[in-house]
């Protein structure tokens, strides 16, 4: 099984595995300067980082109907989300005191081209100008979180949930996802019996970790480049409809998402040529933080042949996420 989950994530960590230089983003001198880096490094890593506050919120449910008691479900599968065009790069004509110097004005993001020329220049609170390399992108447009997911019914037709990516390391790439979560059908107190349909409440709760080796910084050297590390965590909340025919599911969702990420470097960010003097980063080392709060629509189909059953859905939001999975299923 360890095995297994190993060849899934080489699958999903190596299209990442392309070390970036974003620590010369952090080659300034100064206050004003730091806010210009981590202004550049915001956006940088804006759509790595929205694709998971999106992610963490897919994939609970494929039924509204919850398991009788002792029923279950066990299944793999992902949600993957689309970067739209317009994410694979960025400008910086509004950041104040930064200007590119030489090449293409549209600078790559995380999942943009990994080929680029352009020279970025910072304004130091010195009146000096840092100049570094533009960012590379990894060159793919999707961002995906696996995951191993079990459902087992409990009483009065509640479902307790639970997933997990056990964690994966690929070249020094580290992933791993855990969640719970309780589903319970309303429609019950509305019909005394067999109902022409069900609709089922759900919350759940999910947390993935990942690390990401960086590239020594071709501006300023440092004794150890170290790693990125990210921690996405949120609540997903959903009202969940859904009719079931013979070998065929149809459901539809609506809810609520909240999500924060935290991004933060870890390394010895000391200069190679004077380590009295470090990069320009904030002391607590953290570059990013934000949160998510979004309503959310969706649907998509099972089809169930015995105990095995496919499933698929889309969701409607700032990104286009479609979720797929498969696995076995017992009643």
């Amino acid at each position: 099984m360890k095995r297994l989950y190993l060849y899934i994530g080489l699958l999903f960590l190596s299209p990442l595995s392309y070390a970036q230089d974003v620590l010369s983003l952090f080659s300034t001198e100064g206050e004003n300067a730091q806010k210009s880096s981590l202004e550049l490094f915001n956006r940088y890593t804006d759509p790595l980082v929205e694709s998971y506050k999106w992610a963490i919120g897919m994939g609970w449910n494929h039924t509204a109907r919850p398991h009788r008691p002792i029923g279950f479900d066990l299944s793999f599968g992902s949600a993957i989300v689309f970067i739209p065009s317009s994410k694979f790069h960025y400008t910086v004509d509004d950041i104040e005191n930064v200007r590119i110097i030489k090449g293409n004005e549209k600078i790559p993001t995380f999942f943009g081209t990994n080929t680029t020329e352009s020279v970025i220049g910072v304004k130091n609170d010195d009146g000096t100008e840092a100049i570094m390399p533009a960012t590379k992108g990894v060159d793919i447009p999707i961002a995906a979180l696996p995951y191993l997911k079990f459902g087992l019914g409990i009483y009065k037709n509640t479902e307790i949930m639970g997933r997990v990516f056990p964690k994966v390391e690929y070249n020094g790439i580290i992933l791993q996802m855990w969640g719970a979560g309780l589903k319970h059908n309303l429609i019950q107190w509305f019909f005394k019996e067999k109902s022409p349909f069900d609709l089922s409440i759900f919350g759940g709760y999910t947390q993935t970790e990942g690390n990401y080796p960086l590239e020594q910084s071709s501006v300023s050297p440092v004794n150890d480049p170290g790693n990125l590390t990210f921690l996405t965590r949120g609540g997903d909340f959903e009202l969940i409809m859904s009719k079931t025919l013979p070998l065929l599911t149809i459901y539809v969702n609506s809810g609520f998402i909240y999500s924060k990420n935290t991004t933060k470097l870890n390394g010895d960010y000391r200069l190679v040529q004077d380590e009295t003097k470090t990069l320009n980063l904030p002391e607590d080392r953290i570059v990013e933080e934000s949160e998510l709060r979004s309503w959310k629509f969706g649907g998509g189909v099972m089809l169930k042949f015995g105990l095995v059953f496919l499933n698929g859905d889309y969701t409607f939001s700032n990104y286009h996420q479609i979720n797929v999975g498969m696995g076995l299923t017992l009643k």
